[in-house]
C-alpha cells in the first residue's frame, strides 16, 4: 500500500481553488503544528527607547518622563482642554550625577507646554525637583520652552550644572527628578501623541548647536542607557472583528495566529474582542473557522452577530460578555 505523503505549504497553496479542501488542509496544518510559526511580535513598547548599550561612554542612568496624574509614562485621558503635569526623572545608577542635558519634543498642533509659575527665576522648570535640592550656588540652569524664535523644533531643553564649585551630585539608586512641566491637552489623534526625548534637534537660540543627551558623572560621563518617553493614548473605541493580530485588515494569518494561541501556546491576541469572530462571547473553535469561512468560502460568517470585514466598530456587548480589547491600533 502506497504510503500517504504530509501535503506541502506550496500544495495547500495550489489547492486554495477548493475551499473547502483550502479549510481542511489549514486546520490540519495549524493543530497539527506543521504551519509555520508566526512571524515574531516586537513586544517592546514604543515608549521605550534603548539610548546607549556597549559603548564605553555609556552610563547605565536612563532618562524617565512620567505624567502624575498615574505615575507612569503612558497615560489615557478623554478630552480636550485640560492641563496635565509631568515630571523628568533620571533613573539615578551612577554615583556622583553632576550635570545633565536632554531636549523633550512634542507635537505642537495636539499639545503645548506652559510656562512655569516659579517665583524663583534662578531654578524656573527644576523648581521643586531633587535636582533644585540638591543644586549648590554657583550652578547652572538652562531649561525653557524653545520654538521658532530659537530658530528651533518646538520642545523643551534643560542644561543644567550642579554646581561649579561645591561636590553636588544626585543621590545614586533611586529616582530624581530633574523638571516639573505642564501640558496644555488638544485633540489626540488615534495614535496617541508623544512627548519623546531628542538628541541634537532642539537649540537655545538661532544658528547654536542643538542641544545633545548627556549624563555627567564626576569627571567623565556619556549617553544614558534608555529613555522612556512619554505618551498620551485615548480611550479605545473600535475595532475590527477577525482581526486577531492587529493588522488592519481580515487574513489567514488571523484564523492562524488564532489557533496556534488556542492550541499551541502561541502569543495570545491583544483585543479579545476581536478574536471572538462570531460574537457569541466565547473563544473556541469555531472562531477561527469563521475567519476562514468568510475568507475562503464567500458566506456571512457572522448572521447574527453583525459581518466580519464590515470596518472597525465598539463592540455591543461591552465588556458584559466578559471578552476585553486592552489594545488595538487599527481603528
Amino acid at each position: 500500500m502506497k504510503s500517504q505523503e504530509t501535503p506541502s505549504l506550496f500544495q495547500f497553496a495550489c489547492a486554495a481553488a477548493s475551499p473547502c479542501r483550502s479549510l481542511s488542509f489549514l486546520l490540519l496544518l495549524v493543530i497539527a503544528g506543521v504551519c509555520a510559526p508566526l512571524d515574531a511580535q516586537d513586544n517592546t513598547q514604543d515608549n521605550v527607547e534603548t539610548f546607549c548599550e556597549g559603548d564605553n561612554t555609556c552610563v547605565p542612568d536612563s532618562l524617565v518622563f512620567r505624567w502624575d496624574e498615574n505615575n507612569e509614562a503612558v497615560l489615557v485621558v478623554e478630552g480636550v482642554g485640560q492641563d496635565l503635569s509631568a515630571t523628568v526623572f533620571l533613573d539615578t545608577r551612577s554615583e556622583g550625577v553632576t550635570s545633565w542635558s536632554y531636549g523633550l519634543r512634542h507635537d505642537p498642533a495636539v499639545l503645548t507646554l506652559l510656562e512655569g509659575d516659579c517665583t524663583d527665576d534662578l531654578e524656573g522648570f527644576i523648581c521643586g525637583t531633587d535636582a533644585a535640592d540638591r543644586a549648590v550656588a554657583p550652578f547652572y540652569n538652562y531649561s525653557e520652552i524653545v520654538g521658532s524664535e530659537q530658530g528651533s523644533e518646538v520642545g523643551f531643553i534643560s542644561a543644567v550644572v550642579l554646581s561649579f564649585v561645591a561636590p553636588a551630585h544626585l543621590e545614586a539608586e533611586r529616582f530624581n527628578s530633574l523638571a516639573r512641566l505642564t501640558y496644555r491637552v488638544g485633540e489626540i489623534p488615534p495614535g496617541g501623541t508623544m512627548v519623546r526625548f531628542v538628541a541634537d534637534e532642539l537649540r537655545p537660540v538661532p544658528d547654536s548647536p542643538a542641544v545633545g543627551i548627556q549624563i555627567e558623572v564626576g569627571g567623565g560621563g556619556g549617553a544614558p542607557s534608555s529613555l522612556v518617553h512619554g505618551k498620551l493614548e485615548i480611550p479605545f473605541t473600535g475595532f475590527l472583528r477577525g482581526d486577531v493580530n492587529d493588522s488592519g485588515a481580515l487574513e489567514v494569518t488571523d484564523a492562524i495566529n488564532f489557533l496556534t494561541w488556542m492550541f499551541l501556546g502561541g502569543p495570545a491576541p491583544g483585543c479579545m474582542d476581536a478574536a471572538d469572530a462570531d460574537n457569541n462571547g466565547t473563544l473556541g473553535l469555531s472562531d477561527g473557522i469563521n475567519i476562514l469561512t468568510f475568507l475562503f468560502g464567500g458566506g456571512d460568517a457572522l448572521p447574527e452577530g453583525g459581518l466580519l470585514g464590515n470596518g472597525c466598530a465598539p463592540d455591543p456587548e461591552g465588556e458584559d460578555d466578559g471578552l476585553l480589547c486592552e489594545s488595538y491600533s487599527n481603528c
